[in-house]
Protein backbone atom coordinates (compact mmCIF):
# COMPACT_ATOMS: atom_id res chain seq x y z
CA UNK A 1 0.00 0.00 0.00
CA UNK A 2 1.54 3.30 -1.04
CA UNK A 3 1.23 6.71 0.62
CA UNK A 4 -1.63 7.98 -1.54
CA UNK A 5 -3.72 4.88 -0.86
CA UNK A 6 -3.12 5.33 2.85
CA UNK A 7 -4.14 9.01 2.74
CA UNK A 8 -7.27 8.29 0.72
CA UNK A 9 -8.22 5.43 3.07
CA UNK A 10 -7.93 7.64 6.15
CA UNK A 11 -9.66 10.74 4.81
CA UNK A 12 -10.31 11.36 1.11
CA UNK A 13 -10.59 15.12 1.60
CA UNK A 14 -6.86 15.26 2.39
CA UNK A 15 -6.06 13.72 -0.99
CA UNK A 16 -8.35 16.15 -2.80
CA UNK A 17 -6.79 19.07 -0.90
CA UNK A 18 -3.33 17.93 -1.97
CA UNK A 19 -4.54 17.73 -5.58
CA UNK A 20 -6.01 21.24 -5.33
CA UNK A 21 -2.74 22.66 -4.01
CA UNK A 22 -0.73 20.87 -6.70
CA UNK A 23 -3.03 22.31 -9.37
CA UNK A 24 -2.65 25.80 -7.90
CA UNK A 25 1.14 25.45 -7.95
CA UNK A 26 0.95 24.27 -11.57
CA UNK A 27 -1.15 27.33 -12.41
CA UNK A 28 1.36 29.66 -10.77
CA UNK A 29 4.26 28.07 -12.62
CA UNK A 30 2.60 27.76 -16.04
CA UNK A 31 0.26 30.81 -15.99
CA UNK A 32 -2.03 29.56 -18.74
CA UNK A 33 -5.28 29.82 -16.71
CA UNK A 34 -6.20 26.21 -17.43
CA UNK A 35 -5.71 24.71 -13.98
CA UNK A 36 -7.81 27.27 -12.08
CA UNK A 37 -11.23 25.61 -12.62
CA UNK A 38 -9.86 22.18 -11.76
CA UNK A 39 -8.24 23.50 -8.60
CA UNK A 40 -11.53 25.11 -7.58
CA UNK A 41 -13.33 21.85 -8.36
CA UNK A 42 -10.87 19.95 -6.16
CA UNK A 43 -11.49 22.32 -3.27
CA UNK A 44 -15.27 21.98 -3.73
CA UNK A 45 -14.88 18.20 -3.54
CA UNK A 46 -12.78 18.72 -0.38
CA UNK A 47 -15.65 20.64 1.22
CA UNK A 48 -18.25 18.09 0.11
CA UNK A 49 -16.27 15.13 1.41
CA UNK A 50 -15.23 16.85 4.63
CA UNK A 51 -18.84 17.64 5.56
CA UNK A 52 -19.97 14.19 4.34
CA UNK A 53 -22.28 15.64 1.67
CA UNK A 54 -20.76 13.44 -1.01
CA UNK A 55 -20.68 9.64 -0.92
CA UNK A 56 -17.30 8.45 0.23
CA UNK A 57 -16.61 6.34 -2.87
CA UNK A 58 -13.67 7.62 -4.90
CA UNK A 59 -15.61 6.99 -8.11
CA UNK A 60 -18.36 9.43 -7.13
CA UNK A 61 -15.83 11.98 -5.96
CA UNK A 62 -13.88 11.71 -9.21
CA UNK A 63 -17.08 12.07 -11.22
CA UNK A 64 -18.11 15.20 -9.30
CA UNK A 65 -14.58 16.59 -9.71
CA UNK A 66 -14.63 15.99 -13.48
CA UNK A 67 -18.10 17.49 -13.96
CA UNK A 68 -17.28 20.53 -11.83
CA UNK A 69 -13.90 21.04 -13.49
CA UNK A 70 -15.31 20.96 -17.01
CA UNK A 71 -18.34 23.09 -16.14
CA UNK A 72 -16.19 25.75 -14.46
CA UNK A 73 -14.00 26.27 -17.55
CA UNK A 74 -16.39 28.68 -19.40
CA UNK A 75 -17.11 30.57 -16.20
CA UNK A 76 -13.43 31.05 -15.41
CA UNK A 77 -12.62 32.06 -19.00
CA UNK A 78 -15.37 34.70 -18.91
CA UNK A 79 -14.21 36.00 -15.53
CA UNK A 80 -10.55 36.11 -16.57
CA UNK A 81 -11.43 37.85 -19.85
CA UNK A 82 -13.34 40.51 -17.92
CA UNK A 83 -10.46 41.02 -15.49
CA UNK A 84 -7.82 41.17 -18.22
CA UNK A 85 -9.82 43.60 -20.38
CA UNK A 86 -9.95 46.09 -17.53
CA UNK A 87 -6.18 46.26 -17.10
CA UNK A 88 -4.38 48.49 -19.57
CA UNK A 89 -1.79 47.02 -21.88
CA UNK A 90 1.65 48.28 -20.90
CA UNK A 91 2.93 47.76 -24.45
CA UNK A 92 0.68 50.38 -26.03
CA UNK A 93 2.21 53.84 -26.46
Amino acid sequence: MNLLDTIMAVNPSIGWAILGVVLLIAEILLTNSFFIPFSVAAFIVVALTFFKLLPMGILWQGLVFAILGVSLIPLSRKLLAKISSETPDINQY
